[in-house]
C-alpha cells in the first residue's frame, strides 16, 4: 500500500504564493477579483485571505466584484473564523461577490458564513456562471 505523505510549506513561502492566487480578471467589461482558495489549508487560506482584504481595501467602497473559488479547500474552525472576519472587513468595499466550488459538507459552513454575512452570496456551479452573474448590473 502507497503512503500518502504531505508537506508543509514554510510561512515564507505561503507569503510567496498567496499574492498570485489574488488578481483581478476582465469579464464582459467588468473587473472581478478572482480570490483563488482553491486546495488550500488553514495557513495557505489565512495568507490568501489577508491578500485578498489588502487588495479589496485598496478599492472605492461598494466597488469591488469577487469570484471566491473553493474548490477541494477543506475547513476547520479556524478557517471558517478567519473567513467570516475578512468577509466583514471587506463587507464595505463589495457590491457583489460569489462563490464556487462548493460540495458535499462545504456548504453547512458556506451556509455559516453567508450567514453571518448578512448578504447575498451565492453559489454557482461554474465559473462561467458566476463571472456572468457578476456582470450583470
Amino acid at each position: 500500500m502507497a503512503s500518502a505523505t504531505t508537506y508543509e510549506l514554510q510561512s515564507s513561502t505561503i507569503d510567496a504564493i498567496a499574492p498570485g492566487r489574488v488578481r483581478f480578471i476582465e469579464h464582459q467589461g467588468k473587473r472581478i477579483l478572482f480570490i483563488n482558495y482553491s486546495h488550500c489549508d488553514v495557513a495557505m487560506l489565512k495568507a490568501v485571505a489577508e491578500e485578498g482584504h489588502r487588495v479589496i481595501a485598496q478599492e472605492p467602497p461598494t466597488t469591488v466584484l469577487t469570484l471566491n473559488d473553493v474548490t477541494g479547500t477543506t475547513f476547520d474552525k479556524e478557517s471558517v473564523a478567519v473567513l467570516q472576519a475578512k468577509v466583514a472587513a471587506n463587507a464595505p468595499y463589495v457590491r457583489k461577490a460569489a462563490v464556487i466550488g462548493i460540495s458535499g459538507l462545504q456548504r453547512l459552513i458556506y451556509a455559516g458564513v453567508k450567514a453571518f454575512r448578512r448578504r447575498r452570496l451565492p453559489l454557482f456551479e461554474s465559473r462561467r456562471e458566476a463571472m456572468a452573474w457578476l456582470a450583470q448590473d
